[in-house]
């Protein structure tokens, strides 16, 4: 039996715009068992916190367990990897501190392929 791959992103909120590692898009590929981590950046976690996720399909049978963690500084998401061939597509929510409203980012993507 195979270990858990593992994937970190940072996530910066700055002026209205998400980056993911530095960059305004993120799609990762997987091809295994993973579990992903998104972490706010030190600038962003003094200001945001996540708040949750939204699925476009909160059915699909590769999503495992969501956690959020650290005082909701880090966002984890467990790809099962069970169905090949498979995007799953959601969007980030985040919530500033002392405030009730919410900022969705545009969507990341996670795609599952097979090795070739």
């Amino acid at each position: 039996m195979s270990s858990t791959n593992k994937i970190n992103v940072t996530v910066t909120y700055e002026q209205s715009t998400f980056l993911y590692n530095g960059t305004p898009t993120c799609q990762l590929v997987v091809q295994e068992d993973t579990s992903i981590r998104f972490k706010l950046d030190t600038a962003t976690a003094a200001n945001y916190r996540f708040a949750g996720i939204i699925f476009d399909n909160p059915n699909d049978p590769d999503i495992g367990k969501v956690s959020i963690k650290n005082q909701a500084t880090e966002l984890k998401i467990h790809d099962t990897y069970c169905k090949n061939d498979d995007d799953i597509s959601f969007r980030i929510v985040l919530t500033p501190l002392n405030s009730h409203e919410c900022i969705v980012s545009p969507d990341p993507q996670v795609i599952n392929k097979p090795p070739m």
